[in-house]
């Protein structure tokens, strides 16, 4: 049965009015949470000269800080936070990063651009912007179509709950078993009542969680919409000093009636089922016009979010931009011989000679870097493992299984060593150039990046950007690399990298077709690109997307100048999300047009 929200908030109601009762010991209906605890979003830095003397503080606390030269570190950067900066020649400002180290709850070290402005002689100001380590544990118990108790688990931020939807048995007093599955996949959860709220027990964790009730701050993380706010239609974007030119759906062309029935579709999906469509924005922007912009279970423009693996696609978007400002990068270039010989190491394989940032950028390059074999090449035990800092001489030196350019395998680490040929032609850490070549250039808001464990700018995945400045960079691509009239990318790179290169088919990967079918969508890689296509009725069309675990998808149509970015939670269920091209783009947006297409 499809309950509607204004139905889980009856039941919210009923779950209230059992507890004022007494009775919410013997039945723990309703939705609860736990939450880790909230670090702080923003830093308001000052840095201040008096003589020879520095001294800085963050939020009015002293804290320490080195000069040398122009080179300025505050706040213990030398243990792997706070921030390492320049002073510009003219003291206008002090520009770096600032760095967040890793947390107890999956976050990896991140690096925030940072600006610190001079207020007057001698003193200079800035707000940092932190990358919010969020972490939230919903359990949602309710009664399932046959009157049985049902839970529901979910982990916005990144499933690592893993499974959802749990059949609820009472064993004992006051306790109850959560299972789900069959066989040797089943997962059991045990849930215990207490005075002060449910325990809920999970092997990821080191402890159980304490879960309290939910108020409504909390389900509108749980819930796509609040129902109180009355019906879900969509609302032109708001123009903002962000560089997007805006329009209604009207003014662009598109049926407003339409729109307003996918949001109101998306707003009524119901998060109690097994596999819901975690949708927390979609975006479309069309012949360079942002028309649609709508947000869900909490999420708001400002959010800067997870974007994954998506992220991947900054490698080859940065080697056009460094085209574009006349460095000479090639996607014949060969880094793997001049990272080894700079490490004072030998090729063990002479095919390594002939691996190009092409083969890289599409996956192929023959590296024993395989994410459905879990290889060593593979992202997590890349990650996991404690030898290697460097991840660019990680990869290179993995074994060689296929000549390069014969075999497709997705792997992390291969558009991550792109980094290194990167930064050798651009002079400059990927980081300054990102924000040189894109970010700034682009009207980009605060924005992190994953750090390897080495400090260099993670290629493989995990920014964390705002919805819009992510939409940016696909109106760039389909306008042939142009923003604003400024040309940021070289157009011929722009086709270059947005054309197929390898077939991703069972034959390309070595796998069955059922496990091809498991782990991949089909299509062909460009350079990092995927190459297919979105139906919208009886029509094709070309489309090229670069997308992230959970929903991430940054999707262009070049026939019609659409551009679609989605960011999402269902993370590990792509067979969710991996629809949301033809079922959302091909079966809404598209028919929306009115023109144009």
């Amino acid at each position: 049965m499809r309950r509607t929200i204004s139905g889980f908030t009856s039941a919210l109601l009923a779950v209230v009015a059992l507890a004022s009762a007494g009775l919410a010991a013997e039945l723990p209906l309703g939705l609860w949470v736990w939450t880790a605890e909230a670090e702080t979003a923003v830093l308001d830095v000052a840095v201040e000269r008096e003589g020879g003397s520095w001294l800085a503080t963050a939020d009015g606390d002293p804290v320490s800080i080195e000069v040398r030269e122009r080179q300025v570190a505050i706040g213990g950067h030398a243990e792997g936070r706070g921030f390492a900066g320049e002073l510009s020649e003219d003291g206008a400002t002090i520009r770096g990063l600032w760095r967040q180290p890793s947390g107890p709850l999956a976050y990896a070290d991140m690096a925030t651009p940072s600006v610190l402005a001079a207020v007057h002689e001698g003193r200079w100001k800035g707000r940092v912007a932190l990358q919010p380590r969020l972490f939230r544990v919903f359990l949602d118990v309710f009664e399932n179509e046959d009157g049985d108790l049902a839970a529901v688990v979910r982990n916005p931020e990144r499933n690592e709950i893993m499974a959802s939807r749990f059949d609820m048995e009472p064993d004992g007093d006051g306790r109850w078993m959560l299972s789900a599955g069959r066989g040797e996949r089943r997962v059991r959860r045990s849930l215990e009542e207490t005075k002060t709220g449910l325990r809920l027990a999970h092997s990821w964790f080191g402890a159980p969680l304490m879960l309290r009730r939910a108020g409504p701050e909390d389900a509108a993380f749980y819930y796509p919409r609040d129902p109180a706010a009355g019906p879900a239609r969509y609302a032109p974007p708001p123009g903002l000093d962000d560089g997007w030119t805006v329009a209604a759906a009207e003014e662009a062309g598109f049926d407003r009636q339409a729109l307003d029935d996918l949001v109101a579709e998306l707003a009524a999906d119901d998060p109690r089922n097994a596999r819901p469509r975690l949708i927390h924005s979609v975006l479309a922007a069309h012949k360079g016009r942002l028309v649609l912009e709508e947000y869900f279970y909490g999420y708001d423009r400002e959010t800067r979010h997870d974007t994954r693996s998506l992220a991947k696609v900054f490698a080859p978007v940065l080697v056009g931009a460094l085209q574009q400002r006349g460095v000479a990068i090639a996607a014949d270039d060969r880094p793997i011989p001049e990272l080894l010989a700079a490490a004072g190491e030998t090729i063990d394989d002479p095919r390594k000679e002939k691996i190009t940032l092409a083969h890289l950028m599409s996956f192929s390059s023959g590296l024993d870097c395989d994410v459905v074999r879990n290889s060593p090449g593979s992202e997590d035990r890349m990650w996991s493992q404690r030898a290697e800092s460097d991840f660019w001489l990680y990869t290179a030196r993995l074994p060689l299984l296929h000549d390069p350019g014969t075999r497709y395998a997705y792997c992390s680490g291969s558009i991550n060593l792109v980094g290194s040929r990167l930064k050798a032609a651009g002079g400059a850490p990927i980081l300054d150039l990102f924000d040189d070549l894109i970010a700034r250039p682009l009207q980009f808001g605060p924005y992190h990046w994953n750090l390897a464990p080495n400090g260099a700018a993670y290629l493989g995945g995990g920014a964390y950007m705002r919805p819009r400045d992510i939409l940016k960079v696909g109106a760039m691509f389909a306008a042939g690399g142009r923003w604003k009239g400024a040309q940021i990318v070289d157009p011929d790179w722009v086709e270059k990298s947005t054309t197929a290169v390898i077939d991703i088919t069972p034959q390309t990967t070595g796998l069955s077709p059922e496990d091809f079918n498991n782990n991949y969508f089909g299509g062909s890689a460009a350079y990092e690109w995927r190459i297919d296509e979105v139906r919208a009725g009886e029509k094709t069309y070309a489309s090229y997307e670069a997308t992230g675990n959970g929903g991430q998808i940054l999707l262009v149509v070049p026939d019609l100048e659409l551009v679609v970015l989605f960011t999402g939670g269902n993370y590990r269920q792509g067979g969710v999300w991996g629809r949301w091209r033809n079922e959302i783009v091909g079966g809404h947006i598209i028919p929306a047009m009115t023109s144009g297409r």
